[in-house]
Protein backbone atom coordinates (compact mmCIF):
# COMPACT_ATOMS: atom_id res chain seq x y z
CA UNK A 1 0.00 0.00 0.00
CA UNK A 2 1.29 3.46 -0.96
CA UNK A 3 1.04 6.12 1.75
CA UNK A 4 0.43 9.71 0.72
CA UNK A 5 0.88 12.42 3.33
CA UNK A 6 -0.77 15.65 2.25
CA UNK A 7 -1.09 19.13 3.75
CA UNK A 8 -4.60 19.95 5.03
CA UNK A 9 -4.76 22.95 2.69
CA UNK A 10 -4.46 20.59 -0.31
CA UNK A 11 -6.52 17.58 0.84
CA UNK A 12 -9.55 18.67 -1.23
CA UNK A 13 -7.53 17.62 -4.30
CA UNK A 14 -7.64 13.94 -3.33
CA UNK A 15 -11.30 13.66 -2.29
CA UNK A 16 -13.78 11.79 -4.48
CA UNK A 17 -13.21 9.38 -7.37
CA UNK A 18 -9.72 9.67 -8.83
CA UNK A 19 -6.63 7.66 -9.69
CA UNK A 20 -5.77 7.31 -5.99
CA UNK A 21 -9.11 5.72 -5.14
CA UNK A 22 -8.43 3.07 -7.81
CA UNK A 23 -4.87 2.46 -6.60
CA UNK A 24 -3.93 0.83 -3.31
CA UNK A 25 -3.26 4.05 -1.37
CA UNK A 26 -3.74 5.45 2.11
CA UNK A 27 -4.19 9.22 2.49
CA UNK A 28 -2.86 10.90 5.65
CA UNK A 29 -3.28 14.63 6.33
CA UNK A 30 -1.46 17.14 8.51
CA UNK A 31 -1.96 20.81 9.35
CA UNK A 32 1.69 21.91 9.63
CA UNK A 33 5.19 20.98 8.47
CA UNK A 34 6.04 19.80 11.99
CA UNK A 35 3.00 17.50 12.00
CA UNK A 36 3.94 16.16 8.54
CA UNK A 37 7.46 15.41 9.81
CA UNK A 38 6.09 13.65 12.91
CA UNK A 39 3.61 11.54 10.92
CA UNK A 40 6.25 10.68 8.33
CA UNK A 41 8.65 9.42 11.02
CA UNK A 42 5.96 7.00 12.23
CA UNK A 43 4.28 6.07 8.95
CA UNK A 44 7.11 6.33 6.36
CA UNK A 45 5.10 8.00 3.60
CA UNK A 46 5.83 7.17 -0.03
CA UNK A 47 4.78 10.66 -1.15
CA UNK A 48 4.50 13.97 0.69
CA UNK A 49 2.41 16.72 -0.90
CA UNK A 50 3.19 20.01 0.82
CA UNK A 51 2.45 23.68 0.29
CA UNK A 52 5.40 26.04 -0.09
CA UNK A 53 3.69 28.40 2.36
CA UNK A 54 2.95 25.98 5.21
CA UNK A 55 2.19 27.27 8.70
CA UNK A 56 5.19 27.15 11.03
CA UNK A 57 7.95 26.00 8.71
CA UNK A 58 7.78 26.84 4.96
CA UNK A 59 7.58 23.85 2.61
CA UNK A 60 11.03 24.41 1.12
CA UNK A 61 12.67 24.49 4.58
CA UNK A 62 10.77 21.31 5.51
CA UNK A 63 11.98 19.62 2.33
CA UNK A 64 15.62 20.64 2.90
CA UNK A 65 15.41 19.40 6.50
CA UNK A 66 13.84 16.08 5.50
CA UNK A 67 16.42 15.47 2.78
CA UNK A 68 19.16 15.48 5.47
CA UNK A 69 17.57 12.43 7.12
CA UNK A 70 18.82 8.90 6.33
CA UNK A 71 16.78 7.16 3.61
CA UNK A 72 15.06 10.44 2.73
CA UNK A 73 15.56 9.59 -0.93
CA UNK A 74 12.86 6.91 -0.51
CA UNK A 75 10.11 9.50 -0.08
CA UNK A 76 8.91 11.58 -3.03
CA UNK A 77 8.02 15.22 -2.42
CA UNK A 78 5.61 17.37 -4.45
CA UNK A 79 5.43 21.06 -3.55
CA UNK A 80 2.48 23.30 -4.43
CA UNK A 81 3.51 26.90 -5.06
CA UNK A 82 2.29 30.20 -6.41
CA UNK A 83 3.37 30.79 -10.03
CA UNK A 84 5.90 33.47 -9.01
CA UNK A 85 9.46 32.95 -10.27
CA UNK A 86 10.95 33.36 -6.78
CA UNK A 87 8.60 30.71 -5.33
CA UNK A 88 9.27 28.30 -8.19
CA UNK A 89 13.04 28.66 -7.63
CA UNK A 90 12.56 27.94 -3.92
CA UNK A 91 10.63 24.77 -4.81
CA UNK A 92 13.30 23.69 -7.32
CA UNK A 93 16.27 24.22 -4.95
CA UNK A 94 15.00 22.47 -1.82
CA UNK A 95 15.25 18.86 -2.98
CA UNK A 96 11.61 18.25 -3.92
CA UNK A 97 11.04 15.80 -6.76
CA UNK A 98 8.68 18.18 -8.52
CA UNK A 99 6.36 21.13 -8.00
CA UNK A 100 2.99 22.28 -9.25
CA UNK A 101 1.72 25.85 -9.50
CA UNK A 102 -1.58 27.22 -8.22
CA UNK A 103 -4.36 27.24 -9.15
CA UNK A 104 -3.77 23.50 -9.37
CA UNK A 105 -4.87 21.70 -12.52
CA UNK A 106 -6.32 18.37 -11.31
CA UNK A 107 -5.26 16.38 -14.39
CA UNK A 108 -1.66 17.61 -14.07
CA UNK A 109 -1.70 17.00 -10.30
CA UNK A 110 -2.78 13.35 -10.68
CA UNK A 111 -0.39 12.84 -13.59
CA UNK A 112 2.52 13.98 -11.39
CA UNK A 113 1.37 11.75 -8.52
CA UNK A 114 0.98 8.75 -10.84
CA UNK A 115 4.48 9.32 -12.17
CA UNK A 116 6.02 9.73 -8.70
CA UNK A 117 4.32 6.63 -7.32
CA UNK A 118 4.54 4.61 -10.53
CA UNK A 119 0.75 4.17 -10.62
CA UNK A 120 -0.80 3.11 -13.92
CA UNK A 121 -3.13 5.72 -15.39
CA UNK A 122 -6.02 5.05 -17.71
CA UNK A 123 -5.29 5.89 -21.31
CA UNK A 124 -8.85 7.14 -21.65
CA UNK A 125 -11.67 7.42 -19.16
CA UNK A 126 -14.52 5.02 -19.98
CA UNK A 127 -18.00 6.31 -19.23
CA UNK A 128 -20.93 3.89 -18.87
CA UNK A 129 -23.50 4.61 -21.60
CA UNK A 130 -26.65 2.65 -22.42
CA UNK A 131 -27.87 3.17 -25.99
CA UNK A 132 -29.21 1.02 -28.80
CA UNK A 133 -26.96 0.66 -31.83
CA UNK A 134 -28.21 -0.11 -35.34
CA UNK A 135 -25.37 -1.91 -37.07
CA UNK A 136 -24.66 -3.01 -40.61
CA UNK A 137 -21.87 -5.25 -41.83
CA UNK A 138 -22.02 -5.89 -45.56
CA UNK A 139 -25.66 -6.84 -46.26
CA UNK A 140 -26.33 -7.98 -42.69
CA UNK A 141 -28.19 -5.64 -40.32
CA UNK A 142 -28.13 -6.18 -36.57
CA UNK A 143 -28.72 -4.40 -33.29
CA UNK A 144 -26.40 -4.02 -30.35
CA UNK A 145 -26.21 -2.20 -27.04
CA UNK A 146 -23.48 0.12 -25.85
CA UNK A 147 -21.73 -0.72 -22.58
CA UNK A 148 -19.34 2.22 -22.29
CA UNK A 149 -17.61 4.85 -24.38
CA UNK A 150 -14.32 6.76 -24.28
CA UNK A 151 -12.31 9.06 -26.49
CA UNK A 152 -10.61 5.98 -27.95
CA UNK A 153 -13.58 3.74 -28.65
CA UNK A 154 -16.94 2.28 -27.76
CA UNK A 155 -17.73 -1.09 -26.22
CA UNK A 156 -20.83 -2.73 -27.69
CA UNK A 157 -22.57 -6.02 -26.99
CA UNK A 158 -24.36 -7.87 -29.78
CA UNK A 159 -25.92 -11.27 -30.41
CA UNK A 160 -24.51 -10.98 -33.94
CA UNK A 161 -20.98 -12.44 -34.07
CA UNK A 162 -18.29 -9.82 -34.59
CA UNK A 163 -14.70 -10.76 -35.28
CA UNK A 164 -11.48 -8.84 -34.77
CA UNK A 165 -10.84 -6.80 -37.91
CA UNK A 166 -14.52 -6.52 -38.92
CA UNK A 167 -15.58 -3.09 -40.09
CA UNK A 168 -19.15 -2.18 -39.21
CA UNK A 169 -21.32 0.80 -40.05
CA UNK A 170 -23.50 1.79 -37.13
CA UNK A 171 -25.67 4.61 -35.87
CA UNK A 172 -26.73 5.50 -32.35
CA UNK A 173 -27.77 8.50 -30.30
CA UNK A 174 -26.10 9.25 -27.01
CA UNK A 175 -28.52 9.86 -24.15
CA UNK A 176 -29.39 13.54 -23.90
CA UNK A 177 -28.82 14.34 -27.60
CA UNK A 178 -31.54 15.30 -30.05
CA UNK A 179 -31.67 13.53 -33.39
CA UNK A 180 -32.83 16.71 -35.12
CA UNK A 181 -29.65 18.54 -34.11
CA UNK A 182 -27.28 15.91 -35.51
CA UNK A 183 -26.21 15.75 -39.12
CA UNK A 184 -26.51 12.45 -40.97
CA UNK A 185 -22.72 12.23 -40.89
CA UNK A 186 -22.77 12.44 -37.08
CA UNK A 187 -25.39 9.69 -36.81
CA UNK A 188 -23.40 7.10 -38.74
CA UNK A 189 -19.95 5.95 -37.80
CA UNK A 190 -17.70 3.24 -39.13
CA UNK A 191 -16.32 1.07 -36.35
CA UNK A 192 -13.36 -1.24 -36.53
CA UNK A 193 -13.59 -4.25 -34.22
CA UNK A 194 -10.36 -4.45 -32.22
CA UNK A 195 -11.25 -7.23 -29.79
CA UNK A 196 -14.09 -9.62 -29.13
CA UNK A 197 -14.12 -9.27 -25.36
CA UNK A 198 -13.38 -6.31 -23.13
Amino acid sequence: MKKILIADSLKHLVSGENILSRANTQILTAASSQEILSIHKNEKADLIVIDLDMPGMPGDEFCSLLRKEPDSNLVKILIATEPKETDIKRAERCGANTYITKPINSALFFSKIASLLDVQTRKAYRMPVKATVAGEMGNVKFTASTINISSTGILIESAHPLNVGDVINCSFLLPGTLASKLSEKAKARILYVRRQRY
